[in-house]
């Protein structure tokens, strides 16, 4: 947990965003159930919100969340400029197979 944080708001923040991350997941997984990628969200999220509080806050964090039933890119940028604050940009991208072939 952040200093900037203190664990009620912490808890008040993951609450808000969990419903809607995992309804965005469902949707960008064609109903699969992916806790994993649910909670990576929410992760870097709660990362960049309590960066935004720092002199050089992050802006984006990408990663690969890899589950049973693939591999899912996740690119999250936090609005600076949202009113009310706590807005995020969440692009997840699902690949089943890659590679490169000769």
């Amino acid at each position: 947990m952040s200093k900037d944080f203190n664990q009620e708001k912490e808890t008040d923040f993951l609450e808000r965003l969990r419903p809607q991350l995992g309804e965005l997941v469902a949707k960008a997984t064609g109903g699969t159930d992916e806790p994993l990628v649910v909670e990576m969200l929410l992760e870097a999220c709660y990362f960049l919100e309590v960066s935004s509080a720092k002199a050089a806050p992050l802006m984006a964090l990408e990663q690969d969340v890899y589950t049973q039933t693939g591999t899912y890119h996740l690119l999250v940028r936090r609005l600076s400029s949202s009113l009310p604050v706590g807005k995020f940009q969440i692009l997840i991208n699902r690949e089943l197979a890659s590679g490169l072939v000769h």
